[in-house]
């Protein structure tokens, strides 16, 4: 067996020592001594080793799905769906209001078939060339802005009137201010009127051209429908006063 020399089993020893392993100059005798020292410290290591834990691996990524979109409502798939106004509708839609307004003013209202102040005022039209379009006067008197309403303010003298004519009247006046019977011209007599279309014109008269109350004369409205006649109506004050003849209430 070869002999270990003396300094290098000194080294060793001193290398031992620094390391905390033990051993000093107690070994330092004979070689054969320093050979069971050096088993523990062969050993060190292999328990320094086996005492280090081994290292962990990384865990692996867990893939988190992403959860699915949740459907839309009906009513905003409806919406998406639905048929866009075109651009430019916008103003067509914008006027049809006013447009709605305009047609609806114009419609006015069909008058009545029967309609005595419509029937009236058809029968006025053979008297405008003498009293005017409206009443303003021309070679008759006037009968607008209640001047027929001051000459006449019983309905039945007036009618009489136009019945009979200035030729007819028995006196040399008419009317409540005393006209002479020839101071405007000669008034027409109209014995074809019935007693219907002489109270439509009478009542044309007086309360569209003369803005008379309609509430004032309820009989003359009822003889110009048919619902009376001039003979159940009678005389009026001034006519009777004037002498006209109750047989002159039926006419026509």
């Amino acid at each position: 067996m070869t002999e270990i020399p003396e300094h290098l089993l000194k080294r060793s020893r001193e290398r031992r020592a620094a390391l905390g392993l033990g051993g000093g100059d107690a070994g330092a005798g004979s070689g054969d001594e320093a050979a069971p020292a050096a088993t523990p410290a062969s050993s060190a290591p292999a328990t320094t080793a086996a005492a280090t834990p081994a290292p962990v691996a990384p865990a692996a990524p867990v893939e988190v799905k992403p959860e699915p979109p949740k459907p839309e409502p009906v009513y905003v798939q409806a919406a998406r769906q639905r048929r866009r106004v075109p651009f430019w509708a916008m103003p067509v839609l914008a006027a049809v209001p006013l447009w709605g307004y305009v047609f609806f003013r114009t419609l006015d209202p069909q008058p009545v078939e029967n309609d005595p102040l419509v029937l009236g005022e058809e029968l006025y039209i053979t008297c405008a060339g003498c009293h005017g379009g409206s009443g303003q006067g021309g070679s008759g008197p006037a009968l607008a802005d209640g001047a027929v309403l001051q000459t006449w303010e019983d309905y039945r003298d007036h009618m009489m009137w136009v019945r009979l004519g200035s030729q007819g009247w028995p006196a040399p006046t008419y009317g409540g201010n005393d006209t002479p019977t020839g101071e405007a011209g000669t008034m027409p007599a109209h014995p074809q009127l019935t007693d219907e279309e002489l109270a439509q014109v009478v009542l044309y008269e007086r309360q569209v051209l003369s803005d008379e109350d309609p509430a004032d004369e309820e009989d003359l409205l009822a003889i110009a429908s048919g619902e009376m006649t001039f003979e159940e109506a009678g005389l009026g004050p001034e006519s009777e006063e004037a002498g006209v003849p109750e047989a002159d209430l039926a006419g026509g």
